[in-house]
């Protein structure tokens, strides 16, 4: 199959190859990893977050969220250090594993590399890949990896119906699993969706599909002893998470089924509207098609309808309120498959990929414009309050020539705990909001000292350390990208290294 636009040799067929998404995701990657580092070195909220939870290794941390990301983070560290240096190396390494996973399932769907690329190219025109992954939703990269796995290995299963597409499938749903709860809704998705079709119903009947629950099984083992050992109710943990607020029943029914139909088209925008504005025939806009619709795209589409009907269920089933957008990766991250496989359809020799792909090159740089402008010393970024421009490491410098740069530090935050270690990677830090189910172990040394750190005007402190001295400390940094240094101020009281808090 043959796609115009591409030409014979030149820079557009060697971006529009497996080796050109790889060689464009890394160089993304490593362009926004730069970018970040000459900003600063602190650490967003959720890279905090996570930063705090992984002081050890354990089979589970939180009972919100699998503990994948955070395992691949402490990886990290051993190696490169708690800093924000092994935050960028797995938040980047993840962006590129998505525009990889997608290239993977759209390309074993349409038998077509270079619409494949395109598709993966056309990510950064997405609102998650283009702007969000960069700071927040660590484990949701890992979900949207996932789902494109799923997608392709399910794929391979049902055409080769061999030992090893079953391991595959089982590996990709073990990934899914151990990266976010809302998987199940593209797993559930995808299994309704093979039912309702009587050419992949018969694959579910095959004896190959022991090996992929026995291979997802083990995948989650440690992470489910763990939270059998420890006791941790997760459902009471998601309940909480996506009921915030107490209403009547059927006001919370109605206003989260709401916003699931608002949620799932805001998704896609602006990516989707891109594509439909570049390749208007595959949207029914005078097009035809050239051949009726594939097994996979039927599939495809099916999957996400399925995945949006669970959900909507699960919204009747608690009277869920809090859906967003931001939430909706598990239900239409695969969109790209199935509408490149409409684009394919839609009389592809009259298509060009030319403009699809400078429309994502054209976005990546203008991302990268919007970054550079949001975080420069202009009058409108000093209006805000920016968590990258706390000065977190004079901070962290301050308490080192005040010898605490050992011990156990209590903190109000996360984004306080996660940043001390940042820049201090001996400390033992403990949020006080932290979502982490047991205190990080206590070694010797952390027994030792315990200090609380808490930002001026934070009325927790005060509350947790009432006696003793509140030591105040002014902290002002600067970076090579600003040319006015930030300051802040923070309060250290003595804490008793026996308190339960300490502990």
């Amino acid at each position: 199959m043959t796609s115009t636009g591409t030409g014979r040799g030149g820079w557009l067929s060697c971006l529009l190859s497996g080796r050109g998404v790889l060689a464009f995701w890394i160089s993304y990657g490593l362009i926004h990893a730069i970018f970040r580092l000459n900003v600063s070195r602190t650490l967003s909220l959720d890279d905090s977050r996570s930063n705090e939870l992984v002081q050890e290794l354990a089979l589970g941390y939180q009972n919100q969220q699998p503990p994948l990301y955070e395992w691949l983070l402490w990886a990290a560290q051993q190696f490169l250090g708690t800093g924000i240096e092994s935050t960028l190396l797995v938040r980047y390494t993840l962006i590129a594993g998505v525009g990889i996973a997608c290239y993977g399932a759209v390309r074993a769907a349409l038998k077509d590399d270079r619409w494949a690329a395109v598709a993966s190219l056309s990510l950064a025109a997405s609102y998650p890949v283009g702007w969000t992954f960069h700071e927040w939703a660590t484990q949701t990269i890992l979900l949207c990896i996932a789902c494109f796995a799923t997608l392709h290995a399910a794929i391979n299963w049902i055409e080769k119906l061999s030992l090893r597409s079953a391991f595959w499938l089982g590996a990709a749903i073990g990934l899914g699993l151990l990266s976010k709860f809302s998987y199940v809704l593209t797993i559930g998705g995808l299994l309704i969706a093979m039912l309702s079709m009587p050419e992949t119903r018969r694959t579910l009947c095959d004896r190959r599909l022991l090996l992929t629950a026995a291979v997802a099984l083990l995948m989650i083992a440690p992470y489910v002893f763990w939270l059998v050992t420890v006791n941790v109710d997760v459902a009471t943990a998601v309940a909480k998470k996506m009921i915030p607020v107490s209403r009547p029943y059927p006001a919370r029914v109605l206003k989260g089924l709401g916003r699931l139909a608002i949620s799932i088209p805001l998704f896609l925008l602006p990516w989707l509207f891109f594509i439909a504005l570049l390749a208007p025939k595959a949207f029914g806009f005078g097009g035809k098609a050239t051949a009726p619709a594939g097994l996979i795209e039927r599939l495809t589409l099916r999957t996400m309808i399925a995945a949006a009907i669970l959900a909507a269920l699960g919204i009747i089933a608690i009277g869920a309120t809090n859906i967003a957008e931001r939430y909706m990766h598990a239900i239409v991250m695969i969109a790209p498959v199935y509408v490149f496989a409409r684009i394919q359809r839609f009389d592809p020799e009259r298509l060009s990929m030319r403009p699809i792909v400078a429309l994502a090159l054209i976005v990546a740089l203008i991302v990268i414009g919007i970054r550079v402008t949001a975080e420069s010393d202009s009058p409108a970024s000093r209006r805000a309050t920016r968590m990258s421009q706390i000065p977190f490491q004079s901070l962290a410098e301050q308490l080192k020539q005040r010898g605490i740069d050992h011990g156990t530090v209590v903190t109000p935050g996360v984004r306080e705990a996660g940043n001390l270690r940042a820049f201090l990677p001996h400390l033992r830090v403990i949020a006080r909001d932290s979502l982490r189910a047991l205190h990080p172990a206590l070694r010797a040394e952390d027994a030792r000292s315990c200090v609380l750190v808490y930002p001026a005007g934070d009325a927790t402190g005060p509350k947790i350390a009432t006696a003793g001295p509140h030591e105040r400390i002014e902290a002002t940094g600067r970076t090579a990208w600003f040319k006015r240094p930030r300051s802040g101020t923070w309060f250290v009281a003595r804490l008793d290294p026996q308190s339960p808090m300490c502990r």
